[in-house]
């Protein structure tokens, strides 16, 4: 080889070495090669060696090819020879179910088995009640150790008991032949396998659910499970808490057995009983179903073992029933006072896949901020528990839409905290066809700013509510003798906080400023003796308190004022600033005379002008 020659030097082990190292590896055929061209190439006289040397490998060749094949296909055992089947009684089994075998095996080599051994693998859920014949079977180890087998000898052995398996599932029962033919010492077995598919379960499981539902909802279900076999079956468990996700289980009750964790146990069921389970499935699932099977599989506590039962199946179909709500206030308002009303108009439109009927409407009422009486008289609607039901009893068809209107009223005094808000919101049911449960949904409308007010109370006395006297002079007022009285406003804020708060009434001619007063916030008022006008001004006033303006009054009456009660404060106003609308509140106060009305000791002595 040109290569070798040429790379397989001193200099390229040192330049090159990798085409040296290269070379080194192909020396040998190199040197093989020259040495054929140096003793061999165009020397006719080695022709007869080569022909002879040719000749040795291809029959060695078929030497080695025969030996391979021979030992391939041979044979020492007489397995083939031997034979196994099975019989079982009846053909079609259920879980639960006697399930008796007989095996038979035939020797038909003409070699003396000895010592043979026929191994049964049994089910794990296999009980085991008799085998023939008793007295060569070894139970620990599941054996029948048999007599020697002479050529042609044949018999059978017989297994009675009762099967537990998963249905519908393949259980391997094979048997196996261990023996030595005579004058041998190395052991042969024979195996041959045997299939039982059960065909369902002496344990029914039944269940009733609708095959209809909507994507949140729930619905009950009822499971029953019954005994179809003619012995006990003992702790049956079904496991609930494999449901697909968006279902949970609610409220499980049973009259067998108990609840565990939602797993159903049953210690006991006799045959041909039955037991019940009752509960709700309650249903949060995503819109894109269309299609959600569950299943139930029971399981039976055999040898220890929990086998799992038949297991049913039932696919519900859902429905996607849609309604798109909006709404706005009438004036696209944005704020409402004290006793004023608005209406709230709802626009609602089917967009689902399904036609929806009777709507009705529920709105859960702020009995705080809404006037429920002028709520009822205002609206075709009833009131119960502080919702409000309106019944259209019109149907959807996907693509329709319908308009209702509330009116809302807001009370006069609404209270709660401070700067209130309402935002109504309205829940539509509607039913379904088909569906047990009916359609839902809820939307919530814009939000509205709700106006403070101011309350007052505002009374002349002469003895306070527990009986002390406030007042001075004869009572009943004489002619021509002075009488003093208490003016007593109070002046309780609502829900936000005011500013600019200003009280201001009149003095009639007659009546006098003492000069004498109080008040519980704030500067002291002032009276201007020329118009005589009583002013009181407070820069703020929190949401929810109250502030108290008391002063002394004095009347001496003349003869024209004889039976009479006279007037003691006129042109009562208020005036504030509610800082949550921006908006001013006045307030008048009616007249004020000194007939007493809220002060029930002074009025028994007399109010009226006496001589």
């Amino acid at each position: 080889m040109k290569f070798v020659a040429e790379h397989l030097k001193f200099y390229h082990f040192k330049k090159n070495p990798h085409k040296w190292f290269l070379a080194f590896l192909a020396s040998p055929i190199h040197f093989a090669e020259m040495h054929y061209k140096k003793r061999y190439h165009m020397q006719f006289a080695h022709a007869r060696k080569l022909f002879i040397f040719d000749i040795t490998l291809l029959l060695s060749l078929v030497v080695i090819l025969g030996a391979g094949l021979f030992w391939k296909f041979y044979n020492p055992t007489v397995t083939d020879l031997v034979y196994i089947s099975i019989e079982k009684t009846p053909t079609r089994i259920l879980s639960g179910d006697r399930l008796d075998f007989s095996i038979n095996y035939k020797n038909e080599s003409e070699i003396k088995l000895i010592k043979p051994k026929l191994k049964v693998n049994l089910p794990i859920g296999y009980i085991l009640e008799k085998t023939e014949p008793a007295e060569i079977f070894d139970q620990d180890s599941s054996t029948f150790s048999l007599p020697n087998l002479e050529h042609l000898d044949e018999d059978s052995v017989h297994i009675y008991g009762r099967i537990y398996a998963t249905p519908h599932v393949e259980n391997n029962i094979s048997t196996s032949l261990s023996y030595k033919q005579e004058g041998k010492k190395k052991e042969e077995t024979k195996t041959t396998p045997f299939f039982a598919v059960l065909r369902g379960s002496t344990l029914q499981t039944t269940i009733e659910l609708t095959r209809k539902i909507l994507p949140n909802s729930n619905i009950p279900i009822n499971i029953t499970l019954k005994n179809n076999g003619d012995i006990d079956l003992k702790q049956i468990n079904l496991n609930l808490n494999s449901l697909p996700k968006g279902i949970t289980l609610i409220k499980p009750e049973t009259k067998t057995g108990q609840i565990v964790q939602n797993i159903w146990q049953i210690e006991s069921l006799k045959a041909q009983e039955s037991a019940d389970f009752q509960a709700y499935l309650d249903f949060n699932l995503k819109n894109n179903l269309d299609k959600l099977q569950v299943e139930f599989t029971p399981e039976i506590t055999i040898n220890s073992t929990q086998i799992k039962q038949e297991t049913v199946k039932h696919e519900f179909t859902i429905l996607h029933p849609n309604l798109t709500i909006s709404s706005n206030w009438e004036n696209d308002i944005t704020s409402l006072r004290p006793g004023e009303n608005a209406n709230l108009y709802f626009n609602i439109k089917n967009n689902g896949n399904i036609e929806l009927k009777n709507l009705e409407y529920n709105f859960p009422i702020n009995t705080n901020i809404i006037d429920t009486t002028k709520l009822k008289n205002n609206n075709q609607i009833t009131l119960y528990n502080n919702i409000a039901t309106m019944k259209e009893n019109k149907n959807l068809k996907p693509g329709e839409s319908t308009q209702i209107k509330i009116t809302i009223p807001i009370k006069t005094y609404p209270s709660g905290d401070e700067d209130l808000t309402i935002s109504p919101e309205i829940q539509v049911i509607a039913h379904v066809d088909n569906i047990e449960n009916n359609y839902q949904t809820s939307a919530q409308s814009p939000k509205i700013n709700i106006g403070t007010n101011i309350f007052t109370t505002a009374e002349i006395r002469y003895y306070t509510k527990e009986g002390d006297q406030l007042g001075r002079g004869p009572l009943p007022p004489l002619v021509g003798e002075e009488t003093k009285y208490w003016a007593l406003i109070q002046i309780k804020n609502g829900t936000s906080r005011i500013s600019d708060l200003h009280f201001s009434a009149i003095l009639p001619s007659y009546v006098s400023w003492t000069g004498k007063s109080s008040v519980s916030t704030g500067n002291d008022l002032s009276f201007n003796s020329q118009t005589k006008q009583i002013s009181w001004d407070l820069k703020n006033l929190s949401a929810n308190t109250t502030a108290g303006i008391y002063f002394e009054l004095s009347l001496t009456p003349d003869v024209s004022m004889i039976n009479s009660n006279p007037i003691m404060l006129k042109n009562l106003a208020i005036s504030a600033q509610d800082t949550f609308l921006d908006t001013t509140i006045n307030k008048n106060i009616a007249t004020l005379d000194n007939s007493l009305q809220t002060d029930p000791i002074g009025k028994q002595k007399g109010s009226s002008v006496q001589e």
